[in-house]
């Protein structure tokens, strides 16, 4: 659905790079759908999936997640590897849970794909960005029981979400910071309607009052 709406949008869109977790479908999908993009694994989800298993050790969390965001921190693809061999040394070294010890060591296995991104300076290296709205997206989902009822129901819901997402107004910070842009919609467009975002919300999604003609029935 992503694809082709964007391709309706901009007929030549042809994304570089994608920056996702490292669930195999996600990736398949990516790769199908646009040929010769280039998959970046996301550094935070291993961060998240490290930190979730020193729950109960928050000194060895907290010493963890230091080195792990040194490592993310490097300049260069020689300085990523550099300083992620440094990281596993460590890891050889100490006696840590098994669980953990197994998750540091399966680092070396995807450093190639964390290490894409230096080829792409404006490429994302983690997928912070995507997974605010989707977090949004799963709980109203869940408010609403998810896809219990019709597959039509669910799909005008979730573009409800979308929607109002693309609508509401930044935060205040977020306006200084982006010299007074209102809401996404103005990000992505580069202008407004109005400056009550509902008001520009009612005007952008009714095209302003015109609808198209119906066509008229053939005569013979």
């Amino acid at each position: 659905m992503f694809q082709q709406e964007a391709a309706h949008h901009a007929p030549d869109y042809a994304p570089k790079t994608v920056t996702t977790d490292g669930w195999d479908a996600t990736r398949a999908a990516w790769e199908a759908l646009f040929p010769g993009i280039v998959w970046i694994l996301c550094f935070l989800h291993e961060v998240i999936k490290i930190r979730d298993w020193c729950r109960s050790k928050p000194a060895l969390r907290q010493h963890l997640l230091d080195k792990l965001w040194h490592v993310y921190q490097a300049t260069s693809k020689r300085h990523f590897a550099q300083r992620l061999r440094r990281l596993l040394e460590w890891v050889k070294m100490s006696t840590l849970p098994k669980a953990i010890d197994g998750r540091l060591r399966r680092l070396k296995g995807k450093s190639r794909f964390f290490q894409r991104a230096f080829d792409f300076p404006d490429a994302y290296r983690t997928s912070n960005q995507v997974d605010r709205p989707m977090n949004y997206l799963d709980r109203t989902l869940y408010a609403m029981q998810n896809f219990h009822g019709k597959w039509g129901s669910a799909e005008q819901s979730s573009r409800a979400m979308a929607l109002l997402w693309n609508f509401h107004p930044f935060c205040r910070k977020t306006r200084t910071a982006m010299d007074g842009c209102l809401c996404p919609f103005e990000q992505l467009n580069g202008f407004r309607y109005h400056n009550n975002w509902v008001r520009n919300l009612l005007i952008a999604s009714s095209l302003n009052g015109r609808r198209p003609l119906p066509k008229k029935a053939d005569t013979k």
